[in-house]
């Protein structure tokens, strides 16, 4: 019987997401390329047609990444997100987003809400907040060691494109901060989401050496034609199998074009389901 698949990277239209700034930024491919269409999910914001398109593709965990920070990307308060996880539990678990303007303020709400059983992660995207930031700046630290301290592993958001939506250059996307980020914590889980996108070849490499790396560049390697994407599964298929991770960045990329793009993609058939479910489901607890 087959796993199904795990969505790392996902933000249903539930309306806090959908009447703010947040959804329209992640409609940007869809916006602005004619081969990129968009879900009709995402653009009629109807959650029911979002789970048919699910099915279809065979996913069956959404994880829902959180973002809280300030600035022109917008963002979702924490207790919006465990209210979706609540509703709908058998299908979204969570990443909660931190405020990268208010740190103490916002960790606290993340440290009341992470004992949530649909709470999986801590989620922040320095290179996109209001003021940019490097990932291994030290006032991030006390989010990192929160991290530590709750057993969650952390999503860094990292691409030039979200970069540059927020109004900076994509030199905020590099990975190499990444490095001394996880040299610095080696027992911290970190999860790369959009892979620092187009540093792809830095980024597998730094992977290669940081084992508590994982790569994450979900609609980067679900997007036929994809800039870049040829490093992230070469990468895989030779040495980060265990640490490369499956996403959608929905409402981005519509699920059956996402499975059916990835699937084409050259993977090493042995591998395909670690990285559609087996890695994330080890690394989430599911």
């Amino acid at each position: 019987m087959a796993k199904g698949i795990i969505d790392m990277r996902f933000r249903p239209p539930i309306p806090e997401w959908v009447e703010g700034p947040t959804f329209n930024t992640a409609m940007w491919y869809p916006r602005n390329t004619s081969t990129m269409l968009g879900a009709s999910s995402a653009w009629e914001a109807s959650m029911d047609l979002l789970f048919d398109e699910m099915d279809e593709a065979g996913v069956t965990w959404g994880v829902i990444m959180g973002r809280s920070a300030s600035g022109e990307l917008g963002g979702v308060g924490s207790q919006a997100i465990i209210d979706a996880v609540e509703t709908w539990s058998d299908r979204f678990v969570a990443f909660l987003g931190v405020d990268l303007e208010d740190i103490d303020r916002s960790l606290s709400e993340v440290r009341e809400l992470a004992g949530h059983p649909g709470v999986k992660g801590i989620s922040i995207e320095p290179g996109s907040s209001k003021t940019p930031r490097l990932a291994d700046d030290p006032v991030l630290d006390p989010i990192y060691e929160a991290c530590l301290e709750l057993g969650l592993p952390v999503s860094v958001s990292l691409s030039g494109l979200l970069s540059a939506l927020a109004g900076h250059d994509i030199t905020w996307s590099s990975p190499v901060p990444i490095q001394r980020l996880a040299m610095r914590y080696p027992d911290l889980k970190i999860i790369v989401s959009h892979a620092c996108w187009p540093y792809s070849h830095e980024m597998v490499s730094i992977a290669l050496f940081c084992k508590n790396i994982y790569v994450s560049p979900d609609l980067y390697i679900a997007t036929a034609n994809m800039p870049g994407r040829q490093a992230y599964v070469d990468a895989a298929n030779l040495f980060i199998a265990d640490r490369t991770l499956f996403g959608t960045a929905y409402p981005t990329r519509p699920h059956v074009e996402a499975v059916r793009d990835f699937r084409e993609m050259g993977w090493r058939p042995e591998i395909v389901d670690r990285i559609l479910y087996d890695n994330a489901a080890k690394l989430l607890g599911l």
